[in-house]
């Protein structure tokens, strides 16, 4: 195991592994895309500048949110998602619009 486990082994024998990134996340070591996922960066969307933090929350939680609002409702589960052309591992999509 070790330090860098999560990074190293999250998604590796996953046939789909997505990441929705926040890169000025206040919890240590959750600011870079993880290697063996598709990734989301939701850092600058404009959804943001209308999420309204729970109380007790950080933005930590504004991944989940995002992906419970805008992600979730807007996938195809009629079958399940490999990676390949278009959403492969490590690559990093940036949500501006």
């Amino acid at each position: 195991f070790g330090v860098g486990y999560g990074l190293r082994e999250f998604g590796v024998k996953s046939d789909f592994a997505l990441q929705i990134l926040n890169t000025d996340d206040p919890v240590p070591s959750t600011n870079d895309p993880i290697p063996n996922c598709f990734c989301l960066d939701i850092t600058k969307a404009p959804q943001r500048a209308s999420f309204q933090l729970p109380e007790g929350e950080t933005m930590h939680c504004w991944p989940a949110a995002y992906y419970a609002r805008y992600g979730y409702p807007a996938e195809d589960l009629s079958a399940f998602p490999v990676h390949g052309k278009g959403n492969a591992r490590r690559t990093v999509v940036t949500v501006v619009e």
